[in-house]
């Protein structure tokens, strides 16, 4: 259940019980990022192959994520981090699983689907909750 946060975005406020509230402020919590000024089209299978990393946390997330580091691979699986604020140290959490697109929802293991959206090098998940942006990085 601690790593289910974060991947909330597969349900994004599936936020575990295991982590205590802390009100950071906004410049604290927030993921500098350039003004992300693209356009957003339904994501397909082939755009989300590869690793990202966020560059931008919206809704409840972003009270307790730092960042989140995505990798999906080809043959279905997927392997994440996530830097959180648990208590006052933060931490990490991993969860790796299986992933699939439908009809433009992206589907993480058993949680609800999320809204998947692409644009060139970036890659928005998106719920009632929420929203994480992430831009493609190359391995070295």
């Amino acid at each position: 259940m601690r790593a289910r946060l974060l991947f909330a975005l597969a349900g994004v406020a599936a936020l575990p019980s295991c982590i205590s509230p802390s009100v950071l402020e906004a410049e604290k919590r927030a993921i500098e990022s350039p003004a992300l000024q693209l356009e957003w089209t339904q994501a397909a299978a082939s755009q989300l192959e590869g690793l990202f990393e966020s560059v931008e946390l919206q809704g409840e997330m972003a009270e307790v994520v730092w960042r989140i580091e995505y990798h999906f691979s080809r043959d279905g699986s997927y392997s994440g981090a996530a830097l959180v604020l648990q208590g006052a140290r933060p931490e990490f959490q991993t969860l790796s699983g299986r992933w699939r697109l439908e009809e433009g929802r992206l589907l993480l293991d058993d949680a609800a689907p999320a809204l998947a959206l692409a644009a060139p090098g970036h890659l928005r998940i998106q719920s009632e909750q929420g929203s994480l942006t992430l831009r493609s990085v190359s391995l070295r």
